[in-house]
């Protein structure tokens, strides 16, 4: 005899569980939310429970139909859009702070996490409970990110990113790191209400986020500049569109701004990690500083396997250099004004290409990949022995050495340099030390204690560059310095500009007020010679003078045509003259 089974009685004990099943499972939901929402892929809502009559005024059934986005604040609705975008790769969304509509205003901030099912490919889950953001700003602060984005910041990116570029080598991964350009983003954000504004940057977060690979090495290195590493399958142009979308949107004059972008592939097999990372920041550095958007692109739209070797191999080479010290040095007289006699002299270092070549680009390299320390204590200590060399043939030159702004800020460095000083303690009132400010010192308490050391050991110490970038003032309001050097831009204009030739007289009034000595630098022509006098300049250095030569003892001194101008008034320093 054949059985037939009985068809499901929908009262059974099995229907019963079923509903207990599902009804724990949302019980659990709440325990972490206080709305859930379930949606189609195009965000219909398709099932709502929870607190909405409390937090909107709307009832859930009442809200089931519409469109996720349209039951949040017009303001938050970009930044969530591109969010949500995301989920179909990463299948979860993180927890992001939003408000709903409701017919008091705007909610209190509900934190949304989202969560995308495999087996159920035609719907999403969402969650919402009441808090603030899940990530306060110093802790961001703590990780190197920016606290207006949650992006990390060059130092953090650049490392983030060579660790990942590295390990997906290995891996077979195909990665490319991409950097995009907001071309003058600044005059758009003037344009913004501080909500605006905040929630604009979010959203660019997001766009970049959203197509970054697994790991979070999205990047923001200045207003203008972002990076990411991505899989070499997403559409950058899209991403460049979707951004300059909603900069468009979100500007209230309708103008937008131009946004470019360009990719590099990442061939970087064989590098050292260490110098991985110095490439990496080195090409990054590069790509910001250049004014020309497109060019910048195209610096960058090269193979990353080239530039990077490149660099690796400039590194090498530099270091072997510095290791050796086979670089020259070259001398020039600095001059004071009205004896026309020699004070002393500055160190300039010349690599191959002769005693007449400078050499910016390859210290400004050294810079930027952080080898600079190692070639300010390789010239220290080759000046060091030059001056223990010509004493005892019973000449006593006194030699200004150019220390980096990027060296001051190393502890590490700054240590090591006071132990081989004191080594040579004989010697410290012949070594005068210059700071320089191609790059900026970022810690000036710790940069004045360094300096303060040194003055009090006995070496003069001067503020180089002064005026040539815009921490000149703030520099002299926290060194406590001997000497400036005021840049040539002042000297070769203070001739024929009344304007600069005042700048040029304020600034040693300042200095004489502050008993600190002026050095005027690119003194080219006698005419310059009275105008010096005249604003109390005490010294001068250029071609006038006498040009950078191997030989210090090559130069005689220049006695300039004074006229009937003499030094200001009062112009008597805390210290010594320089030559002194």
């Amino acid at each position: 005899m054949t059985s037939v089974s009985s068809p499901i009685d929908l009262n059974s004990d099995y229907v019963d569980n079923l509903r207990r099943e599902r009804d724990r499972f949302v019980a659990l939901a709440f325990c972490a939310a206080d709305i859930l929402f379930e949606t189609e892929p195009n965000l219909k809502i398709s099932y709502a429970a929870g607190a909405t009559v409390a937090l909107t005024g709307t009832a859930p059934e009442d809200i089931v139909g519409d469109s996720l986005l349209d039951i949040i604040v017009p303001a938050d609705r970009p930044l969530i859009g591109e969010l949500i975008r995301g989920m179909s790769s990463a299948k979860r969304l993180d927890p992001v702070s939003v408000h709903l509509l409701s017919a008091k205003g705007p909610t209190p901030p509900l934190l949304l996490t989202g969560y995308l099912l495999p087996d159920i490919p035609d719907s999403m889950f969402f969650a919402l409970r009441l808090g603030s953001s899940p990530e306060t700003t110093s802790s961001m602060e703590e990780t190197g990110r920016d606290p207006a984005t949650g992006l990390f910041q060059t130092t953090a990116f650049v490392r983030r990113a060579s660790e990942r570029l590295k390990t997906a080598q290995a891996d077979g991964e195909d990665l490319g790191l991409t950097m995009v350009r907001l071309q003058d983003f600044a005059d758009l954000f003037s344009r913004l209400d501080p909500e605006a504004g905040d929630i604009l940057l979010k959203t660019i977060a997001a766009c970049l986020r959203v197509n970054a690979a697994p790991g979070e090495t999205v990047g923001r290195f200045d207003d203008n500049n972002y990076g990411l590493v991505h899989k070499q399958d997403i559409d950058i142009d899209d991403l460049r569109e979707r951004i300059a979308f909603h900069l468009m949107v979100a500007d209230p004059e309708d103008r937008g701004i131009d946004v470019v972008a360009g990719t590099v592939t990442a061939d970087v097999v064989n590098i050292p990690d260490a110098d991985l990372v110095k490439a990496v920041h080195y090409s990054i550095k590069r790509f910001c500083e250049e004014n020309n958007p497109e060019l910048a692109v195209n610096g960058i739209s090269e193979n990353l396997h080239s530039q990077v070797h490149a660099t690796s191999r400039k590194m090498s080479n530099f270091r072997e250099i510095v290791s050796a010290s086979s670089f020259d040095v070259a001398f020039q007289p600095i001059v004071e004004i009205v004896t026309g006699k020699t004070s002393h002299y500055e160190a300039l270092a010349r690599f191959s290409g002769g005693s007449d070549r400078s050499p910016y680009e390859l210290i400004t390299f050294a810079e930027n990949t952080g080898l600079i320390c190692d070639f300010d204590f390789a010239m220290c200590r080759k000046l060091l022995d030059l001056l223990s060399e010509t004493n005892r043939t019973g000449q006593r030159y006194k030699i200004a050495m150019n220390l980096s702004g990027r060296s001051v800020g190393n502890v590490a460095f700054l240590s090591a340099l006071q132990d081989l000083l004191r080594e040579h303690s004989d010697l410290r009132e012949q070594l005068i030390i210059e700071i320089t400010e191609s790059a900026r010192v970022r810690d000036l308490e710790m940069a004045n204690r360094f300096i303060q050391n040194l003055r009090a050991s006995g070496h003069i110490v001067c503020l180089d560059d002064f005026g040539a970038g815009a921490s000149a003032l703030r520099y002299l309001h926290h060194l406590d310095v001997d000497v400036v050097k005021i840049d040539g831009q002042y000297i070769r204009g203070a001739q024929n500009d009344r304007k600069m030739h005042a700048f040029l007289k304020s600034i040693s009034n300042l200095c004489t007020e502050l008993g600190i000595q002026t050095v005027a630098e690119m003194v080219e022509e006698e005419a310059i010679i009275d105008i010096l006098a005249d604003c109390g300049i005490q010294y001068g250095q250029g071609y006038f003078f006498g040009k950078p030569s191997a030989e210090i003892s090559s130069f005689s001194p220049v006695r300039p045509r004074l006229g009937s101008a003499t030094p200001m008034a009062g112009n008597i320093p805390l210290r010594p003259k320089i030559g002194e």
